[in-house]
């Protein structure tokens, strides 16, 4: 099954702007899914190791505030 996700990017945000900056070439080509899915692989396959994105919390970090 293929699943299609629309997503849209503020370009008036500066790290949002690099984010469509970095894939317009690849939307010429029609390889900006590409380039995402293997963007999304990397980063999931290291995420054990970085910290969680601002903004969120891990379970962890909730369960200590409660």
């Amino acid at each position: 099954m293929i699943k299609r996700i629309e997503f849209t990017l503020n370009l008036d945000d500066p790290r949002e702007a690099e984010i469509y900056q970095a894939l317009k070439p690849s939307l010429r080509y029609r390889r900006a899914g590409a380039v995402i899915r293997q963007a999304l692989g990397t980063f999931l396959v290291t995420e054990d190791r970085l910290p969680p994105p601002l903004g969120f919390r891990t379970v962890q970090e909730d369960s200590a505030h409660e």
